[in-house]
């Protein structure tokens, strides 16, 4: 099995090679205010990385909340009064931010939670159909 990234603008795409096929998802984006990445935890801080493992965030952290999945909501405290919030489904899993400009502390994390259980919806509604197709297989 081997891996490998293609970039394209702001887009990686994560390619998978296994027996002979190729497998392909999108990897970490940036796509206007919204960001996808990986989180990634080493020594006691929090980054964000790219599918293939570059690092494209390293800064102050603050974890909001965590859930009993081990999913958590984070915020990166950048300059000027500028966040990345999001929800991350663990450590080494899947981030869906947005960057926040001109906001409190406070908001940063209300904004935050507010992603957070927008994508924990969608979370629970992916589990749920991949469950009933399971069924009907």
């Amino acid at each position: 099995m081997q891996t490998r990234c293609e970039r394209h603008g702001q887009f990686e795409i994560g390619i998978i090679e296994h027996e002979g096929r190729e497998f392909s998802a999108l990897g970490a984006t940036v796509c206007g205010l919204s960001i996808t990445a990986y989180t990634s935890e080493s020594h006691g801080h929090l980054s964000l990385k790219t599918w293939c493992g570059q690092t494209m965030l390293v800064c102050r952290s603050t974890v909001v909340e965590t859930y009993w999945s081990g999913a958590f909501v984070v915020f990166f405290r950048l300059t000027s009064d500028r966040y990345i919030v999001g929800y991350s489904l663990g450590d080494g899993m899947l981030f869906r931010g947005e960057l926040l400009i001109d906001v409190s502390d406070d908001e940063a994390k209300r904004q935050a939670k507010n992603l957070a259980d927008y994508w924990a919806e969608r979370d629970a509604e992916d589990e749920e159909a991949f469950a009933a197709e399971q069924v009907d297989e």
